[in-house]
């Protein structure tokens, strides 16, 4: 019987005492080889710091080896006999990252937290059950090259390119053992490709694995699932419009500007190197850190917002000073993302009925009675030919068919005809629970959100008492 021990590469590895991940090591000779660091917790290990490299890793029957750096697209991660195998502290961390995207990129100082916590968070995603994307949105010179350049430096494990072809993604992502980070140039267009874009599109969510149809060397057809989830970052000249994909996108406006330095030399790869190397000592440690992550209290975070932003926030936490900061500019994106909720024509639509449910305190609104509302609040224009439209300055020329349409998709009424005193008309029926969702998406609160703010809030009373919905609770 043969005993010995199937060898395989393995490039991470963790239980609930152990991470080991694949790095170069150099030797007091100076030789250079791959091999593991590997932390533990079991108090034989712990006593020393934790940290030991190893050659090889055994777990039951296998035998893993670390792979070359030839088999994979990042730099390594080169550690020395010298180096002190402790793990940095994290606010400290945050400082010295934090002053990169300082020296090299010129945007607003929230902008360069929120890539602090980006680079950060690349090296704890298994932590989160989602993690954001980001987009770096302008023209040529915009420095959009630079910031992923940086990026690439320091986050874990990149595939850095352009225009990255599907089948290279799912390579790279492979068996999904690590998580690692995707960082792509000119991804406009990725609406035309449909096998990339179900990558980003479902890539955001841990667990998601997207199905391929293979051809077997006999000729049959198999099916094989590839894992998607990991942290991306992408860069482009024009808004991504494929819906689905663009709300997973934090997008950061980039117009030339004047860095402190707009060019890497070999110094600053080699401080890189250094960075990259306590970063990766850092997520070792935290992987299996029983307090880790942190239990944040943000009650106006919510739903996809919370999904961009919660894994961001929580990164930041290891600095209180800058997580404030952030924490300031994203309340002002959610407030900014309800104003334009409450400002799009299905924000404009759901007030109008509202109010006039309110006014009239029923659930069936004659449809013309929304039209004439819509006209006087959009200030719109009659068309002399054409009774079936108007034209307005926000929304352009807006039709009855358009009207009509949304109501039924957005809020969920309901068009019958109903015979009155002066004929029959066509009426739409509300779903008192289906208003109150969508009211409660658009957030209307103050006096000088909307034009009738009492007939507002009688609409909404109306609502509740009809949904059978407490106060309190919509």
């Amino acid at each position: 019987m043969n005993n010995k021990k199937r060898v395989s590469y393995k490039i991470f590895y963790r239980d609930r005492e152990n991470v080991a991940e694949a790095i170069l090591y150099r030797d007091k000779s100076g030789e250079e080889r791959p091999a593991f660091l590997i932390y533990s917790i079991n108090p034989v290990y712990l006593k020393d710091g934790g940290f030991r490299v190893e050659y090889r890793l055994t777990l039951r029957d296998e035998v893993f080896e670390p792979p070359p750096p030839s088999k994979y697209p990042y730099q390594p991660y080169i550690f020395d006999s010298n180096d002190g195998l402790r793990t940095p502290d994290s606010e400290a961390l945050f400082e010295v990252i934090l002053s990169e995207f300082r020296r090299f990129v010129d945007v607003e100082d929230e902008i360069r937290i929120l890539f602090t916590s980006a680079v950060m968070l690349s090296y704890v995603q298994e932590l989160f059950e989602t993690v954001p994307y980001i987009y770096l949105l302008g023209d040529n010179r915009s420095g959009k090259s630079n910031t992923l350049c940086l990026f690439a430096a320091l986050c874990y494990r990149p595939l850095y390119g352009a225009s990255i072809p599907s089948a290279d993604l799912y390579t790279f992502l492979g068996s999904g053992e690590h998580i690692p980070t995707i960082i792509e140039e000119e991804i406009q267009g990725i609406e035309r490709d449909i096998e990339k874009s179900k990558i980003w599109k479902v890539g955001y969510k841990r667990g998601v694995k997207v199905p391929r149809i293979m051809i077997k060397p006999n000729g049959e057809r198999g099916i094989e699932y590839y894992p998607t989830y990991c942290f991306k970052i992408a860069a482009g000249e024009n808004l991504i419009q494929l819906k689905g994909l663009a709300e997973r996108f934090i997008n950061v406006n980039m117009v030339e500007g004047d860095p402190e330095s707009d060019e890497f030399t070999r110094g600053d790869y080699e401080a890189f190197g250094e960075l990259r190397k306590h970063l990766l000592l850092w997520r070792m440690k935290t992987l299996i850190d029983s307090t880790w992550p942190p239990k944040l209290d943000i009650p106006w975070l919510k739903k996809r917002m919370k999904e961009l932003y919660k894994p961001l926030l929580t990164v930041a936490s290891v600095h209180p000073e800058h997580y404030k900061t952030l924490k300031r500019f994203v309340k002002e994106r959610v407030e900014e993302k309800i104003r334009e909720r409450r400002d799009s024509f299905e924000g404009r639509l759901t007030i109008a009925a509202v109010e006039l449910i309110g006014r009239s305190k029923t659930l069936e609104i004659p449809f013309e009675d929304i039209w004439v509302k819509l006209k006087m609040e959009l200030n719109g224009l009659d068309h002399p030919n054409r009774p079936n439209q108007m034209e307005t300055e926000l929304f352009g020329i807006i039709t009855k068919q358009r009207v009509g349409r949304r109501l039924r998709e957005v809020l969920g009424s309901k068009a019958v005809l109903k015979r009155a005193e002066d004929g029959v008309k066509r009426v739409h029926v509300f779903d008192p629970m289906k208003v109150l969702k969508i009211a409660k998406k658009i957030h209307v609160t103050d006096v000088n959100d909307v034009t009738d703010f009492q007939e507002y809030k009688e609409g909404l009373e109306f609502l509740k008492k009809r949904a059978g919905v407490r106060l309190s609770n919509a």
